[in-house]
């Protein structure tokens, strides 16, 4: 790497949230780390909102750090993110949502861990919640990684399955993707579509070529949780589409009759979860949990009658 160029980039992928932006933007902004230690590029996927004037506004004020955007005219979140990866100078790329906030050390405990742990191809670190209104009873702690929230504790810990990093918070090695291939574009958020796994499903192509994923608690950025993702309708339809996630997923390694056989497997769950409530008709978690269980199955088959039918939509 050149001597001039920065040792870490650190991306922020957008789509029509220029009421957060900024605050994401004034995080980076202010890392612990040398500013020449760090670049922040932001790719502005397909926004239709004031995130381009926002944008403008910054490149032309900024310059303590070195600030970089484009844009990705192609709608989703794997789109954009691969594009951040063909610019990014840093050696280690790092990747945070656009409705989170980082703390100021987040780059430096990421860079800090490369260092310790030069097996490391992946580095994240806690997700804690912005509360926009107050958490309701009846979330359970078992349903915060449906809001990409991590607590692991404070230790340094290396990740086995199922265990893994969420995109708000995580960051690559870039020779990750020079010899692993980009994030799958059929995967990941396409505005309010709530397809996901890209990083489950890059996490593990790491695990399988011999990589390590680690958690460093001080890595911590805070996540945005607006009200309209604290219904349980939110819950249900994002197990919609984590159904159909488990299709593509699974295509590429599974013949059609175990596809056809993990669908049964499926309707089966499904009918023990609403088994589980008739016992408990009026548990507020059994019901979600068999909601969200006919939610998975339904997308699960409706995803496989896209592949039967022809190429994924």
């Amino acid at each position: 790497m050149g001597e001039n160029l920065p040792r870490v980039t650190a991306v922020i992928c957008t789509h029509n949230r220029a009421a957060l932006l900024p605050a994401a933007l004034e995080s980076l902004l202010a890392q612990s780390l040398p500013p020449t230690d760090y670049e922040i590029l932001v790719i502005d996927n397909a926004s239709t909102d004031e995130t381009p004037q926002i944008l403008q506004r910054y490149l032309a004020s900024v310059t303590a750090v070195q600030l970089r955007s484009a844009v990705q005219p192609i709608l989703g979140l794997s789109h954009a993110r691969n594009l951040a990866i063909e610019l990014a100078a840093g050696d280690i790329i790092a990747f945070m949502d656009d409705d989170a906030v980082a703390g100021t050390e987040w780059l430096a405990a990421l860079l800090e861990t490369y260092q310790l742990a030069p097996h490391a191809w992946a580095v994240g670190g806690k997700v804690l919640p912005l509360w926009e209104v107050p958490r309701p009873d009846w979330l359970q702690d078992r349903w915060l990684g449906q809001l990409s929230l991590l607590d692991l504790g404070d230790q340094i810990l290396q990740l086995a399955p199922p265990r893994a990093l969420y995109g708000v918070n995580c960051s690559f090695r870039r020779s990750v993707f020079a010899a692993l291939g980009l994030f799958r574009t059929d995967l990941g958020r396409r505005a309010s579509q709530l397809w996901g796994s890209e990083e489950s499903e890059l996490q593990a192509r790491i695990r399988q070529h011999g990589g390590a994923i680690l958690y460093n608690p001080q890595a911590q950025v805070w996540h945005a949780v607006p009200a309209s993702r604290l219904r349980r309708r939110y819950f249900v339809r994002l197990a919609y589409y984590k159904g159909r996630d488990r299709v593509r997923l699974m295509i590429l390694q599974s013949t059609r009759p175990h596809l056809l056989w993990r669908s049964l497997h499926n309707g089966l769950s499904v009918g023990h979860q609403w088994l589980r409530l008739c016992l408990a008709p009026l548990d507020s978690t059994r019901q979600l949990q068999a909601l969200c269980a006919t939610a998975g199955w339904a997308g699960f088959l409706v995803e496989m009658v896209h592949v039967a039918l022809g190429p994924s939509s």
